[in-house]
């Protein structure tokens, strides 16, 4: 996948640029961001994307159009008849949807379906000369000793086998990257969901796997499988794009979107970013 940049930044320090480390995109011609169905030739990456300071990731397509309603309500961006085309429409692999400052793109099912989306992903968030983004994937998951309807804030992502590593073959060589989250943003939306007071949120590690049944145990009659996550979201790391995740801990693993958008009203710039926050209506 596309190795976020050389240099590992300060936690906390969001006013860095995306950098990659591979020193040869900064001198390709043209880069087709192939998924994405977007170009550098044919795209103009710092005019649509520049603003980005939040990306949100999910696994379901219409998840993350309902995501990006609901974030445009937020915002205070919402119209009447109001559109929001899919970026990704020359493709039936992602889609993605910006509104403001906001990005949301879909994933698909498992780790191979990530890793594509977020290398092009993050090439795509450098091509734009984004600055200060900070990365967040939703989703929901099962759960141990976490009671349904929970949200989970993921502070470190696990394998199959438990271990704290995302293990890769690149060119015939096994290279095995840690799988920290950025304490900071965790401890951040901690406080948020304290405030709102609205559900019941932890902060802890998440599970992700190789294979939906058999790796997790949902193969096995009763067994109540550990949560999972997206294990390729790494916290303050070579991109310098701080990244955390959120599941939602629902009954029969239905869709947690209804629950885990209140979180949204955290993802809220620093100050003098000029996104206005609009306080969670009653009943929602």
């Amino acid at each position: 996948m596309a190795s976020p940049g050389a240099e590992t930044k300060k936690p906390g320090n969001h006013n860095d640029f995306v950098q990659l480390c591979n020193p040869h995109v900064a001198a390709m011609e043209e880069d087709v961001l192939y998924h994405f169905s977007l170009s550098t030739s044919t795209h103009d990456f710092p005019t649509m994307f520049g603003d980005v300071k939040f990306v949100c990731v999910g696994g379901s397509p219409s998840r993350m159009k309902a995501f990006i309603k609901y974030m445009a309500v937020e915002l205070g961006l919402d119209h009447p008849g109001a559109e929001y085309p899919d970026i990704c429409e020359g493709t039936d692999r992602y889609v993605m949807y910006k509104v403001g400052p906001v990005l949301s793109v879909s994933h698909g099912m498992g780790v191979p379906s990530i890793a594509i989306m977020l290398h092009e992903l993050i090439k795509m968030l450098y091509h734009a000369r984004c600055s200060g983004v900070t990365l967040i994937r939703i989703g929901t998951s099962g759960g141990i000793g976490v009671e349904p309807g929970s949200v989970v804030i993921t502070r470190q992502a696990l394998d199959a086998c438990f271990k704290q590593e995302f293990e890769q073959i690149v060119l015939g060589k096994r290279v095995v990257r840690n799988t920290h989250l950025d304490e900071q943003l965790a401890q951040e939306l901690a406080r948020c969901s304290a405030d709102l007071g609205e559900f019941p949120t932890v902060v802890g590690n998440t599970m992700c796997t190789l294979d939906f049944y058999e790796a997790s145990a949902l193969h096995v009659p009763r067994a109540r499988p550990p949560g999972r996550g997206a294990l390729l979201l790494r916290g303050e790391g070579q991109a310098g794009v701080p990244a955390g995740g959120l599941r939602g801990r629902h009954p029969q693993h239905r869709d947690g979107v209804v629950r885990l958008r209140r979180h949204v009203q955290c993802l809220r710039p620093p100050s003098g970013r000029g996104v206005r926050h609009t306080p969670q209506p009653p009943g929602r």
